[in-house]
């Protein structure tokens, strides 16, 4: 599983970020820095963390013998 990121600052200088799953193209996390940066910094790393959850229970899926 790959992932495209994307960032970059608008036009008014507000930090952008999106996450795209490379097989189906679909946007996985999609991150506005706007407002309070230590909450919208902290959504990030909880967006994140999940993504990779969410990625290792996949692997482990995968790996798991079917019954």
């Amino acid at each position: 599983m790959g992932y495209d990121i994307r960032a970059w600052l608008d036009r008014e200088g507000t930090p952008q970020l999106e996450i795209i799953d490379i097989d189906s193209g679909s946007v996985r996390v999609a991150w506005d820095g706007r407002g309070d940066r230590s909450r919208a910094i902290k959504d990030l790393f909880h967006d994140l963390m999940l993504l990779s959850v969410r990625d290792e229970l996949t692997r482990m899926d995968r790996a798991l013998p079917r019954r």
